[in-house]
């Protein structure tokens, strides 16, 4: 096999772990299942109803990509601005376009070894897009398929803002990385930014484990 084949293997465990250390820092109990059935990770609410036989079961079905990437300046541009891809199934969007128990979680890393730490350790940035949100980014034309490809991409740009301490943030585009728009969610793809001063049509933090399941829970 491919040294290409094993680079997107491991980076994909990567992304995964991250995300299941995350859903064990907030009490929940993180499985893998063993074959491929276009879900990457489980949590369990079983802790909290081994203590409490009354808690009702909670149970989220996580689909994870990542992606490694420079990040950059770019002169021409106000705000930089860096675009990456993440590549689903058809049948893995199918599974994830039904209400909010079922997200896509999208780890970024940064591939400039002096921008961070320990690039391979840290994620540059994370964001969630739960599965309404996913359905009205399918209807929006947000899932283009590249000539030779059978997987779908979805196209994400990560913007920083004219001003130094702004934080970068994550806009969902289509091809032509052209803002997307759907009748029943204003600006679709726009996942407000890193602190909530500009928030998203649904008000949530897409942005950390804790604001996916603050919002989830909350439906």
């Amino acid at each position: 096999m491919s040294n290409q084949f094993f680079d997107s293997l491991y980076n994909g465990y990567t992304g995964e772990y991250q995300l299941m250390a995350s859903l064990y820092r907030h009490g929940l109990d993180a499985l893998r299942p063993p074959a491929d059935m276009g879900i990457d990770v489980v949590s369990l609410n079983l802790k909290q109803r081994l203590e409490d036989p009354t808690v009702a079961a909670e149970t989220f079905l996580f689909q994870v990509k990542t992606a490694m990437t420079e990040v950059g300046e770019v002169e021409t541009n106000s705000g930089a601005i860096r675009t990456v891809y993440f590549k689903l199934s058809e049948r893995e969007l199918d599974l994830l376009a039904h209400g909010h128990d079922r997200v896509l979680f999208c780890y970024v890393y940064n591939t400039k070894t002096d921008a961070l730490t320990d690039v391979l350790e840290t994620p540059f940035m994370c964001f969630w897009i739960d599965g309404e949100r996913l359905a009205a980014l399918r209807e929006a034309g947000a899932f283009t398929k590249r000539d030779g490809e059978t997987k779908l991409a979805l196209s994400c740009q990560l913007r920083k803002p004219a001003h130094e301490y702004g934080h970068w943030y994550a806009l969902v585009v289509d091809a032509d990385g052209k803002a997307l728009k759907h009748e029943s969610v204003s600006q679709v793809g726009y996942l407000g930014t890193i602190g909530g001063y500009y928030t998203s049509s649904d008000e949530a933090d897409h942005y950390s484990v804790g604001g996916y399941l603050d919002y989830a829970r909350k439906r």
